[in-house]
């Protein structure tokens, strides 16, 4: 059995990102936490071995995958083909906290 908090109730701030699950805690998927403010953006992203869903916890934030891009907010979940470059930028006043699951490449 596993069980983690996504941040520590001592924390003065929420992580900017953390591993949950490992892939030495798992067989095939990997769990983590990204929080960033308004106008900050995650790195782009790649992988032609994984698939990643993201669910927004809180805030808003243009999502791109490929050449298509899209607003999502507070409740949505968005999968993430491989072979597809990716990244969020935050566009709320409020943070954007999003979990993200993903495959362990085999």
């Amino acid at each position: 059995m596993l069980i983690r908090k996504i941040w520590e109730d001592n924390e003065k701030e929420r992580p900017r990102e953390k591993l949950l699950v490992t892939q030495d805690e798992a067989e095939t998927i990997a769990l983590g936490y990204v929080s960033i403010s308004d106008g900050e953006s995650t790195q782009v992203g790649f992988h032609d071995d994984e698939e990643e869903i993201y669910v927004v916890l809180k805030g808003k934030a243009i999502l791109k995958i490929g050449d298509e891009e899209t607003v999502v907010e507070k409740g949505s979940v968005a999968y993430v083909p491989r072979n597809m470059h990716h990244s969020m930028k935050c566009i709320s006043s409020e943070k954007l906290e999003y979990l993200y699951f993903a495959n362990w490449p085999k």
